[in-house]
């Protein structure tokens, strides 16, 4: 085995059904006197407990959040965690919530107790994003992971398929792309392809019966890895394009993943055979790629940037604007718009 530099980052996982009532408990143990608490508009009712349960310690409120974190409000929100004196924030919901969290600890001395309600993984890293001007800019930096995150199924039962399997996708696509950045190594492989086995098995059952508590948690447990993958792993070629469209065309950022993660493992997945081997035995396949694709397919997820509203002139567009990035194979503009143009068609790898 070749040697490596893993570096492991630091926080505290609760794990379980029901472990929602816990959070206010870990945000006493953090030391946190007052506590701001964000919550998408699917999560009030879970906000609505741990605000109660805060007695105290609740500081205030924001409610409803706005997918790839414009700065704008990401401005509003620093403002009014420090008209609250908030030392702590509890991000409830999806990678939305806990990305305006991660604003404010960018510039506000803040811990953040993450209660994920989707598969995002965001919660386990610290990489942050914010859109403006058309453009989104991505960075990493160790004050914006959360200190605990808080995974209860139950929060996730009731969420619809179609955002269920999009959410998947984004999870699926952190463990494809850990095993092929510069900075991935073999406990990140290792992480990667257990999350993906996990994630596309609880896919596939949730698919059938979509309260399935334990089924929910497989996915929870999966989009852990994940997020743990990608956070030591860093992002790529796939990140990168995908934030691009997202920030500068507003695509919707999970089902963008959708759409392009299986052209981008068509390039990149021969380039790092080993790593290809593990992901397609977790997939129990023999094509990585085209198995991505009709996972997505079968899921309901849309598979084509032109089905998320973009246009083919827009996708040539995207191409030429990215800027190269280190990837196992020479990103080039004829790359980048063979990539983008076969996402925009939906074309199976």
């Amino acid at each position: 085995m070749e040697g490596f530099a893993h570096d492991f980052l630091p926080g505290r996982v609760v794990f379980g059904a029901g472990s929602l009532d816990q959070v206010a408990g870990e945000v006493e143990g953090l030391g946190v006197r007052r506590a701001l608490v964000i919550a998408t508009r699917s999560a009030r009712d879970a906000a609505d407990v741990v605000e109660i349960a805060l007695g105290n310690s609740f500081a205030g409120r924001i409610d409803g959040v706005t997918q790839h974190v414009p700065t704008e409000l990401a401005d509003q929100a620093r403002a009014k965690a420090r008209e609250v004196d908030a030392d702590g924030i509890i991000a409830i919901g999806g990678g939305s919530a806990i990305g305006l969290a991660k604003a404010i600890a960018l510039t506000n001395a803040v811990m953040i107790v993450a209660v994920p309600t989707t598969y995002s993984g965001s919660e386990m890293t610290p990489v942050w994003g914010e859109t403006a001007g058309g453009g989104k800019a991505t960075g990493r930096d160790l004050r914006v992971l959360p200190r605990v995150v808080v995974y209860d199924a139950v929060l996730s039962q009731g969420l619809p398929l179609g955002v269920t399997a999009a959410s998947v996708a984004n999870a699926v696509a952190h463990c494809v792309e850990a095993v092929w950045t510069p900075r991935a190594d073999s406990i990140t492989e290792t992480f990667a392809v257990e999350g993906l086995r996990k994630l596309t098995a609880g896919l596939q059952s949730v698919l059938v019966a979509p309260t399935d508590l334990e089924a929910r948690g497989e996915l929870l447990y999966g989009a852990c890895l994940a997020g743990v993958a990608l956070a030591a792993a860093g992002t790529g070629l796939h990140h990168k394009l995908c934030h691009l469209l997202g920030g500068t065309y507003n695509l919707p950022h999970a089902e963008t993943h959708a759409a392009v993660l299986p052209q981008v493992a068509r390039v990149n997945a021969p380039a790092v055979p080993e790593a290809k081997r593990r992901l397609e035995e977790a997939l129990q396949t023999d094509d990585l790629a085209g198995r991505l694709f009709e996972l997505f397919e079968a899921a309901g997820v849309p598979t084509s940037l032109r089905a998320l509203g973009l246009t083919e002139q827009q996708a040539v567009e995207a191409a030429q604007k990215f800027e190269p990035t280190d990837n196992p194979v020479p990103v080039t503009v004829e790359l980048t718009t063979e990539i983008l143009t076969r996402a925009w068609a939906g074309t199976r790898p």
